[in-house]
């Protein structure tokens, strides 16, 4: 198995460039957040609930650790919910809802889910594992993330599934638009939408986390609503050893 660096020492995985630093200047000039049960999830869930996810989940200890104490330094500003640890996960690629009826696009009939879940193995498991890192803490307007560098590899598996399994949903957030990220915190108000700007540029300016493998990628299930639950494990794919 390939040796990988520790949380201490500098990884040769370095993305650190343009699409990061247009997702900051563009947090950097919002006048107002996409808050948390604002209506707007509503129209994207269009009254679904199960939602099935291809994601990779965080277990590795100094990565957690990394993300807590990030968590801790904005988890006193109003408006700021942080999310749980159990929900920490690095989205490969939204696949769309399981339904027993379909009226949208996205929708997956149930019978159909474990199909979509084999055909997905073959293009996950012919990639190795590799060396990620979490880069600095950044924003949508919906959300506080931790940028993830991986040298484009989580975004080579967006685009095998997105051209290979074209029934999955699609949006603007595949393809040229994926940005790999862990979501760490979400919004209530905008009461304290300056503090949280200045607060997460001094954690931009101490810079990245630790590095850590991605061993395998997991085809989920969660069930939406007013608190989303965990992820139920419908296929998990180890990635061989590079």
């Amino acid at each position: 198995m390939a040796e990988f660096s520790s949380p201490d020492e500098p990884s040769s995985v370095d993305d650190s460039s343009s699409p990061f630093e247009d997702a900051w200047e563009r947090f950097q000039a919002l006048d107002s957040l996409q808050l948390a049960g604002d209506g707007s999830e509503l129209e994207w869930t269009r009254g679904r609930a199960q939602l099935l996810i291809f994601l990779v989940r965080l277990e590795d200890k100094n990565a957690l650790e990394y993300a807590a104490r990030v968590g801790e330094r904005i988890a006193n500003i109003p408006g700021v919910e942080i999310i749980p640890e159990a929900h920490l996960h690095i989205t490969v690629k939204v696949a769309g809802f399981q339904v027993i009826k379909r009226t949208q696009d996205d929708d997956i009939l149930r019978q159909d889910v474990p199909r979509v879940g084999t055909s997905a193995r073959a293009l996950v498991t012919d990639q190795p594992a590799f060396e990620s890192r979490l880069g600095p803490a950044n924003g949508f307007a919906s959300l506080v993330f931790l940028e993830v560098w991986d040298g484009g590899r989580l975004g080579q598996l967006n685009d095998r599934l997105c051209k290979a399994m074209p029934q999955l949903a699609s949006s603007e957030i595949d393809g040229a638009g994926f940005l790999p990220h862990l979501s760490i915190a979400r919004f209530t108000s905008n009461e304290s939408l300056d503090q949280l700007k200045a607060t997460l540029a001094e954690l931009r300016s101490e810079g990245p986390g630790p590095a850590f493998q991605i061993r395998r990628v997991d085809f989920t299930k969660a069930w939406l609503g007013e608190e989303m639950s965990g992820f139920e494990t419908l296929a998990s794919y180890p990635l061989p050893a590079s």
